[in-house]
């Protein structure tokens, strides 16, 4: 989810009964308000989480807050009907490939944020 505010928000949010938010990919933006002021805002991305926030679970949620289950098996499908010749054209392998290895960045790049987070926020 995209949030917005005025004021930083914590990387690990307690919100009670066992629920937590995660805040990450926290950009600082300065804007105008109506009369011209400059202000800051603080534009991030926020997940959900149950339970004591560690690394597998904030990952797991970030990941689903990107795609679900089903879009993930469907790079994954494709770039294996290529791999084991289900898939014969050649265009729509290497666009599957591609596809697959975005996904395994992006997998990579969010394991070292929420690591790099859960440090700073001393989790």
């Amino acid at each position: 989810m995209k949030s917005v505010s005025d004021i930083r928000p914590a990387i690990i949010l307690p919100l009670g009964n066992g629920a937590y938010h995660y805040n990450y990919n926290i950009v600082e933006v300065k804007v105008k308000d109506e009369e011209g002021k400059e202000r800051t805002e603080y534009h991030y991305d926020t997940v959900k989480v149950w339970g004591e926030p560690e690394y597998k679970s904030l990952v797991r949620a970030v990941i689903r807050e990107e795609l679900d289950e089903t879009e993930e098996f469907s790079i994954i499908n494709g770039y294996y009907s290529g791999v084991l010749g289900v898939t014969t054209d050649e265009a729509e392998k290497e666009a599957a490939e591609a596809a697959y290895k975005a996904h395994l960045q992006n997998v990579a790049n969010i394991k070292v944020q929420v690591k790099t987070d859960l440090a700073v926020a001393k989790y």
